[in-house]
């Protein structure tokens, strides 16, 4: 098994479905946290000066969903077939859509308050309801996964 060091913001975002890969896959790894102060000196060392970065045997991957996808590839998680496959692939992208609407860098916090609360309020609805839409009466997105282990629900609602 390869040594994973994660590297990323002393948050949540753009690492944390890296994290719950790890966690379900059981995969031990470094969960490296940066702060904001340091980011500066950091920025420069890494392809494209963006996080999170995954450092594996001695090469640095980038992009949360590219680290997601390799992490996940020779699983269930990444679909059985190439059509399921295709359908992880649209359903993660549908989320990473939503999740770029938001203001992460914004240095104006009234601004920055609002427009979260909007997202939240406004779209998010309507996000879930197309996703529960395309459930239907599935328990799962992709596949027919049961007896496999699952995150809680609270744990998803925290991404």
């Amino acid at each position: 098994m390869p040594n994973y060091k994660l590297l990323y913001f002393n948050m949540r975002g753009r690492a944390e479905i890296i994290r719950y890969i790890f966690a379900y896959l059981d995969i031990k790894y470094e969960d490296h946290r940066i702060e904001q102060a340091d980011w500066p000196k950091i920025k420069p060392t890494l392809p494209f000066g963006k996080i999170p970065v995954l450092e594996v045997e001695g090469l640095t991957l980038h992009q949360s969903l590219a680290i997601a996808r390799y992490l996940t590839k020779n699983t269930d998680l990444a679909g059985k077939t190439e059509l399921e496959q295709c359908q992880v692939d649209a359903v993660v992208d549908t989320l990473d859509d939503f999740m770029s609407l938001f203001p992460w860098a914004e240095e104006n916090q009234d601004l920055k308050e609002r427009t979260f609360n909007d997202l939240l309020t406004r779209q998010a609805p309507h996000l879930l309801k197309d996703l529960d839409t395309y459930l239907g009466d599935k328990e799962w997105f992709i596949g027919n996964y049961k007896g496999t282990a699952a995150l809680e629900t609270n744990d998803l609602i925290s991404i």
